[in-house]
């Protein structure tokens, strides 16, 4: 069984839906590649965000063509304990708020609860989102600083 199988089935107006990202990939895509390209840092490529949801490991959820949030499963290696992860997240600059997080939380939190996860967990490079998180009751888990040595052939 993969994630899209047991993916909640959302219907409320203004509820990200699962959607088929081979459906939405004509718009979905180049969100993608303007993320990867503000946060060079980011090493995977569109496709391989395609990938992980056509084989079940990561879902597309979206809200019309104007939020997408690709969620996945991860396991501790040591406690097993599973964690709904966020791996991406866009929205329209039209429908950007200060509110779209916090809005949209209740919902993550209740699908990782479904998906028997012990935590909900985001990546993020923007101060004001890691202020907006702890001060929700989010704990910082890690910061991960890196230092390109160039090439090493």
């Amino acid at each position: 069984m993969n994630l899209v199988d047991i993916a909640p089935d959302t219907s409320e107006p203004e509820n990200f839906v699962c959607s088929d990202i081979r459906l939405e990939w004509d718009w979905i895509k180049p969100q993608i590649e303007n993320i990867l390209s503000e946060q060079t840092h980011l090493t995977y490529r569109p496709e391989d965000v395609y990938a992980n949801c056509i084989n079940g490991s990561a879902i597309l959820l979206t809200i019309e063509k104007t939020k997408f949030v690709v969620v996945e499963t991860l396991t501790d290696n040591f406690t097993h304990k599973k964690t709904l992860n966020i791996w991406l997240a866009w929205v329209s600059p039209e429908h950007k708020s200060q509110t779209n997080t916090a809005l949209h939380l209740p919902f993550f939190e209740n699908m990782a609860r479904d998906f028997g996860c012990s935590y909900l967990e985001c990546s993020t490079d923007k101060p004001s989102l890691g202020r907006l998180y702890t001060s929700i009751g989010w704990k910082l888990k890690t910061q991960v600083y890196i230092k390109n040595l160039g090439e090493t052939s």
